[in-house]
């Protein structure tokens, strides 16, 4: 007796483990039971803030990768957003697609323009990012600037037709220059204790939308201790 064996090119088994998986996650995302709810907006937080936190992180490390507000708004706005999609708007598309009439029309769109709209958030608030969906990771550098923690307090100012962002820092133990920059440029260096400095709109760079600017202190050898960075929406008027 001969045995038949699997004669599948791998185009056809490709294809055929692309649909066995399009639909496994099709029947995950419509499952609309009372224990799956929880579960489904749990796992969406969790992936939520974490890609919000670690965006936030690398970007205070890399004020030039621009690219990361993105997944920092995908992740900022999934925490928000992912437990209402699976809470309310796909129970309520499965009994309206129930129901007959025009109800059972929109159910069958209302999950897909909820996704829509949630997209054109992310986009939206990648391109124009601020608010809460932005903070700063005072990251220590080096062993030696470890114990190195003030607190950076800034205004800001309008003075002839132009914004001033005016700083200064809490303590200036163990911190021997301050430098600003923006855009990757150095825009000015404060040697002078308390550092207590100043830097203009026009010596900002603008990232996406918005203007920002990162102050970096620095010690005897130069090496950074902490880098924060602040967007000039962001600072409170004086």
């Amino acid at each position: 007796m001969v045995q038949e064996h699997d004669v599948r090119s791998p185009v056809e088994w490709t294809g055929e483990t692309l649909r066995n998986a399009w639909q496994t996650l099709k029947t995950i995302y419509y499952a609309n039971t009372v224990s799956w709810r929880p579960i489904k907006s749990g796992a969406l937080v969790f992936c939520g803030f974490f890609l919000w936190t670690a965006s936030n992180l690398l970007l205070s490390y890399q004020p030039a990768w621009t690219w990361l507000y993105y997944p920092m708004a995908y992740g900022f706005l999934l925490v928000l957003y992912g437990p209402f999609h699976h809470v309310v708007v796909i129970p309520l598309a499965l009994r309206w697609r129930r129901s007959g009439g025009t109800k059972t029309r929109i159910g069958r769109r209302l999950p897909n323009a909820g996704l829509a709209l949630f997209l054109s958030a992310v986009v939206l608030l990648g391109t124009f990012p601020g608010g809460p969906m932005l903070f700063d990771f005072q990251s220590s550098l080096s062993d030696a600037g470890a114990d190195v923690n003030p607190d950076l307090l800034c205004t800001k100012s309008v003075h002839e037709d132009e914004t001033h962002v005016h700083c200064h820092l809490t303590t200036s133990e163990g911190i021997d220059h301050v430098v600003v920059e923006s855009g990757g440029r150095r825009v000015t260096v404060d040697r002078a204790r308390p550092f207590d400095f100043e830097v203009r709109s026009s010596q900002m760079a603008e990232v996406t939308g918005t203007k920002q600017f990162q102050i970096v202190l620095k010690d005897e050898n130069s090496d950074t201790i902490r880098r924060y960075t602040r967007t000039l929406s962001m600072v409170p008027g004086g």
